[in-house]
């Protein structure tokens, strides 16, 4: 894979605007719940819930959720085989028991010695290790579908023993580390609470799968019983972070990348597969056979299913604001982020076309809804903000004025309050009124319906845009508006969807296609990083341990790592001679526009010595050059910040010399099994995420000992 392919997919993005809807399997948030599985309100009865889902209830029983019953076959009856005497077999399982205890149901369920949950008899001669993701609905479809048959056949008949590993994919599902850490303060209660934790994030993900997850988590964990004050501490302090990610460590050192993955008596077997599956996997092992047959072959790419248009809630108080006629024939719905710098791109370049040529002559009936998202910390008072100015009739107004304003008050914490107070005021409001109203709940919850709302509809970026019903995301240009406009109509524009995804869907299988004969694999051992023309390094060149990371300046994970850990890193690691760090290029081009551009402004500035500082000036400035069309304005006024001299750093940034080499990292991460950023190499070792800094400590330990 190339940089040129890398680029080729941002143009497919961005021509295709209907193919966020093909992305439904697998988005994080914006997945639907498993088959059968419907979300319930998080203040509903519990206990009668898991009753009629066929489950045994709350005094002590196991709570498997009721999904298969409801919308997929019934597990297939096991026959069990006869346990050979195998000494391989039975030594498979040598896992060490802390404590266990015995459900309702008659199943061994308890923690291991390293505080992993399990279900099963511990002397069991098959040992089924699962990497889990609680928000990947495919982990909910085997939880809902493949566990229960296990439950009551292999698991209870004394075959099989399940020990639970958290695997959160957060790159892609934002809460799944959250939930992971919940299960655990639930299981402080013993491990049948863990369970029942375990079924009831998976049954009602659609619940929690939004930017304030432990509101949720402690509703679930009031209604099943639990010690509220010593939950709800647990969950806000994230007690068990660090346990969470040393999970994914070892999942990634054992070579796991995606979610469910197993190991069957070490034996790999990937994915939600069905019963009858791990029905043939037990019963070969048992027999002293190999797996590998088991392993069911890939689907063939199935007809994609054409979507239809979905209903959204346009009661006055389920909308932020709407302007134009109730009966124009198109209809287009906005879930907005006010921090967005793309939602800011189409607020100022895209939307006063839409209102003056659409809205004002009756083509067009405009709603505005509210979409935050947790990796922009004030964008949820902002919405607060603006819904606060329209209670005094000025919400376009104090629309208009906090995205223009958003490089003043992103990134000021509580701070931003004050200056929406000024905006306001210098919009003539009231000010009592408007405080008022900033300090109360209400809005609040008004926003928080919509996230759910929005989560709910398949919403997984912002600026996300309903036409008619009809999904499309991203800063579009006026010119697609105006055509998906005409086809509503002129009554075209179910047929231009389903004609669109048809494509898309053909274009995407003979792209995944090439992709997988050309991407590497990831990396199961060491691989040999180099590190003498990089684009810099700080340490001591003879350190025993060396980092390479691999990062994007516009990706707000590698700003976290950047804020949060990579300090801890230096002083450490670094600054005492144990560590040599050493930074690589990986624009994410298809999602960070301006990534290769800011790659370029640091190594312009390493020609005067200065690399770290434009490096750390361009991570803590991420919000304020991030999105914007001409960056370099924003570069340029850094370097004079940290005494460059301007004209030799301009005329570097303007000739583009570097970008031969930023694309030279980019590609050779790519043949390293990079996938995302930030990744790092200890000692060659992959590393991937913006892991906390427990995690390090432990895999530089780890490889200090090797």
């Amino acid at each position: 894979m190339s940089l040129k392919m890398v680029q080729s997919k941002t143009i497919f993005c961005l021509i295709l605007i209907f193919l966020v809807l093909l992305l439904a399997a697998c988005g994080g948030a914006a997945a639907e719940p498993a088959a059968g599985n419907t979300p319930r309100e998080a203040n509903a009865d519990l206990q009668e819930w898991l009753n009629s889902q066929g489950t045994a209830g709350l005094s002590g029983e196991d709570g498997v959720t009721g999904e298969a019953a409801e919308g997929a076959p019934p597990a297939p009856t096991f026959t069990p085989s006869p346990v050979v005497a195998d000494t391989a077999v039975s030594a498979a399982n040598t896992t060490e028991i802390a404590n266990q205890t015995t459900d309702a149901n008659g199943i061994t369920v308890g923690f291991t010695v390293d505080g992993r949950p399990f279900k099963g008899n511990p002397d069991a001669p098959i040992l089924i290790e699962e990497f889990s993701d609680y928000q990947c609905p495919f982990c909910a479809r085997w939880a809902s579908q493949t566990l229960p048959g296990l439950l009551a056949n292999q698991i209870a008949n004394g075959q099989v023993m399940l020990v639970y590993y958290d695997f959160p994919l957060s790159s892609i599902h934002p809460q799944a580390a959250a939930a992971a850490n919940a299960a655990r303060c639930a299981g402080e209660e013993g491990a049948v609470t863990y369970w029942q934790f375990h079924d009831v994030l998976f049954a009602r993900m659609g619940e929690w799968s939004h930017s304030d997850p432990n509101r949720s988590f402690i509703n679930f964990a009031t209604e099943l019983g639990l010690d509220e004050a010593g939950f709800t501490e647990c969950v806000n302090s994230n007690r068990y972070g660090s346990q969470v990610q040393a999970d994914v460590q070892l999942g990634q050192a054992r070579g796991v990348s995606s979610t469910p993955s197993f190991f069957l008596n070490g034996n790999a077997l990937i994915g939600a597969q069905p019963s009858e599956v791990f029905d043939q996997a037990i019963t070969m092992l048992l027999n002293g056979e190999s797996i590998a047959a088991a392993q069911p072959p890939q689907p063939e790419p199935q007809e994609m299913e054409i979507p239809t248009p979905v209903t959204i809630a346009l009661e006055a108080e389920d909308v932020a604001f709407a302007l134009g006629d109730p009966n124009a024939p198109v209809q287009i719905v906005e879930f907005t982020d006010y921090q967005c710098p793309y939602c800011q791109q189409h607020s100022v370049e895209t939307l006063p076309r839409i209102l003056q040529e659409m809205v004002a002559n009756g083509r067009v009936y405009y709603v505005f809804k509210d979409f935050p998202l947790d990796m922009h910390p004030e964008a949820r008072v902002a919405a607060k903000a603006v819904r606060c100015g329209g209670e005094q009739e000025a919400f376009l107004e104090m629309h208009d004025a906090v995205f223009n304003s958003q490089e003043q008050w992103a990134g000021q914490g509580e701070a931003a309050g004050d200056i929406f107070a000024s905006l306001a005021a210098d919009l003539g409001l009231d000010g009592d009124a408007f405080a008022a109203c900033y300090q109360s709940s209400e809005q609040d919850d008004l926003v928080q319906a919509n996230v759910e709302e929005a989560i709910a509809l398949g919403v997984g970026s912002t600026p996300s845009f309903f036409f008619n019903g009809y999904l499309a995301s991203g800063a579009l240009p006026f010119d697609s508006f105006e055509q998906i406009v005409a086809w509503g109509e002129n009554g075209e524009l179910a047929a231009q969807v389903e004609a669109n995804v048809r494509a898309a869907y053909a274009a995407q299988q003979a792209q995944l296609q090439q992709q997988q004969q050309q991407v590497p694999p990831t990396p199961a051992g060491p691989v040999d990083v180099p590190t003498d023309d990089v684009a810099f390094a700080i340490g001591s060149p003879d350190a025993p341990i060396t980092i390479v990371e691999y990062a994007d300046y516009q990706c707000p994970f590698c700003s976290r790592h950047f804020a949060e850990v990579y300090p801890q890193l230096m002083t450490q690691y670094v600054e005492t001679g144990l560590v040599r760090y050493v930074f690589k290029d990986f624009p994410l081009t298809s999602i960070h526009p301006q990534a290769v551009a800011a790659a370029e402004a640091a190594r312009c500035a390493g020609e005067q010595n200065a690399y770290l500082e434009m490096h750390d000036a361009l991570f803590a400035n991420q919000n304020q050059w991030s999105g914007q069309a001409n960056p370099a304005t924003f570069f340029i006024s850094y370097a004079e910040q940290i005494g460059l001299e301007p004209t030799p750093f301009t005329e570097c940034l303007e000739s583009g010399r570097y970008q031969t080499a930023v694309e030279a990292d980019l590609n050779e991460g790519i043949n390293f099994g990079v996938r995302g950023t930030p990744t790092f190499f200890i000692n060659g070792h992959i590393f991937v995420g913006a892991q906390p800094i427990e995690a390090f400590e432990q895999m530089i330990t780890a490889v200090q000992n090797q």
